[in-house]
C-alpha cells in the first residue's frame, strides 16, 4: 500500500471513456458512473484528484454524429424538450438500423461538435442523464463543461509521427495508424480514407497535453476495448507519462443483443429502476443499496445479468449498514484500500462494509464516498 503522507502532494488525472449520448443510463453505463464517482470521491479525500471528462469525446464518434444525422433528416428542425429519453433512445435504434450514410454527410456535424455544440435531442439526452444522477448523488462530472481540446488533431499526428508511434499516409489520400508493432500490438487505423478520426485519437488529444501536470494518470475504460486502452497507455507512457488501467465489464441485459444499438433495454434503465427501489426505500438506501449492488455483487468484470432480486438484496443491506453507521474515521478506512498506484479500490471498500468481522461502518465514510 503506498504511504499516504507521500501520496498527498501527487495529482492523479481520473480519465474514463465517455459515453455517448443517444439513449437512457443503461445498467453498464449506470455500473460505471458508480465505480468512478467512489473511486473518486474516496481517493480525492486523500490526494489531489482530477475527473476529466470531455463530451466532446462523446459526440465525435460515429455512433452519436449518425445519430444526430438520422434526427435532422427525419425530423427536421424537432423541439426535443418534450422527449423523453426513452423516446430518443428508440430513435438511436432506429438510426443503426438503417444503412450507415457516408462521412461526407457527417462532417458537418463533426465540425460542429469539434467546436463545444451539441445537439438539442443529446442535450435532452444529458439533462436527463444529470436529473438521474443526481438522485443517486453521483457527482456531475461536466457533461455540460466546455473542455476544448489542447491539441489540434493534426499537431497530435505530427507529434506521434514523429515519435515512431503512427503511419500517417494523409498526404497519399491514406488513413492514419497508430503503430504499436514495437510492442507486438497490431496496426490499429485511427483516421479513415474519409477523413474520420477514431475515438482514439480524441483520447490523445485530451491526455497528451496533460502529462506533465499530472503524477499519475488512471485511465478507466470497458473490458471489451481493453485491447485500445493497452495501445493507448504504451503510447502514453512512451512520451512520459505514469499510468494504470482499470477495465469494467459490462452488465449483461437479459434478453438484449450485445450492442445498445439494437435496444431490447426495456425495464433496465436507471430512471426506471430507480422509480421501482423508491417506491419501498428512502433516498439514502437507494444511494448506498444501487453502490453495493453495482459495485460489489456485480464486481469489477463481466458477470451475470441484471436481476431485480439481487438489487433488493442490495437494498437490505444498505438499509442494515446505516442503521449500524457510526462515528468512526473515514481517511484511515479509506487508506486501507488504497492500489500500490494510489486510488481508492471501490470493490476492495465495499467488501470492507459488508464483511461479516467488520465493525460498524463510519457514517463519515458513507457520506464522503457513497451518499
Amino acid at each position: 500500500m503506498p504511504d499516504q503522507g507521500a501520496l498527498s502532494g501527487e495529482r492523479l488525472l481520473i480519465a474514463p471513456i465517455t459515453i455517448t449520448p443517444t439513449k437512457p443510463v443503461l445498467p453498464t453505463h449506470a455500473k460505471g458512473f458508480l465505480w468512478l464517482d467512489a473511486l473518486y470521491r474516496g481517493t480525492r479525500a486523500l490526494r489531489e484528484a482530477t475527473y476529466l471528462w470531455n463530451t466532446r469525446s462523446a459526440c465525435l464518434t460515429g455512433q452519436t454524429l449518425r445519430f444526430w444525422e438520422y434526427l435532422d433528416r427525419t425530423l427536421g428542425h424537432t423541439d426535443f424538450t418534450g422527449y423523453s429519453v426513452h423516446d430518443l433512445g428508440a430513435l438511436y435504434v432506429r438510426a443503426h438500423a438503417e444503412p450507415a450514410p457516408p462521412f461526407s454527410a457527417l462532417r458537418p456535424y463533426a465540425e460542429r461538435a469539434e467546436q463545444g455544440w451539441v445537439h438539442p435531442g443529446s442535450e435532452r439526452i444529458l439533462r436527463a442523464w444529470k436529473e438521474e444522477l443526481g438522485l443517486l448523488h453521483v457527482l456531475d462530472p461536466g457533461f455540460f463543461a466546455d473542455r476544448p481540446y489542447r491539441l489540434p488533431l493534426g499537431e497530435l499526428i505530427d507529434l506521434l509521427a514523429g515519435r515512431g508511434l503512427c503511419l500517417d499516409h494523409r498526404r497519399l489520400g491514406g488513413p492514419v495508424y497508430l503503430d504499436g508493432t514495437r510492442w507486438g500490438m497490431p496496426l490499429r487505423p485511427v483516421v479513415g480514407m474519409d477523413g474520420h478520426a477514431n475515438y482514439l485519437l480524441m483520447v490523445l488529444r485530451d491526455l497528451v497535453p496533460r502529462i506533465a501536470e499530472y503524477d499519475g494518470v488512471l485511465l478507466v475504460h470497458d473490458e471489451e476495448i481493453g485491447h485500445d486502452y493497452a495501445l493507448v497507455e504504451r503510447i502514453l507512457g512512451e512520451l512520459g507519462a505514469r499510468t494504470s488501467r482499470l477495465a469494467l465489464g459490462r452488465v449483461p441485459i437479459p434478453g438484449a443483443g450485445g450492442s445498445s444499438r439494437t435496444g431490447g433495454w426495456d425495464g433496465t434503465a436507471l430512471d426506471e429502476l430507480s422509480a421501482l427501489c423508491l417506491r419501498h426505500v428512502g433516498h439514502d438506501v437507494y444511494r448506498l443499496g444501487m453502490r453495493l449492488h453495482f459495485i460489489n455483487t456485480l464486481r469489477r468484470t463481466a458477470g451475470g445479468p441484471l436481476k431485480p432480486e439481487l438489487i433488493r438484496r442490495a437494498m437490505a443491506r444498505a438499509r442494515k449498514l446505516l442503521a449500524r453507521a457510526d462515528g468512526g474515521d473515514p481517511a484511515g478506512e479509506l487508506s486501507r484500500h488504497l492500489t500500490p498506484f494510489g486510488w481508492v479500490d471501490p470493490y476492495r471498500l465495499t467488501c470492507g462494509l459488508l464483511t461479516k468481522t467488520a465493525h460498524a461502518p463510519s457514517r463519515g465514510l458513507l457520506d464522503e464516498v457513497f451518499l
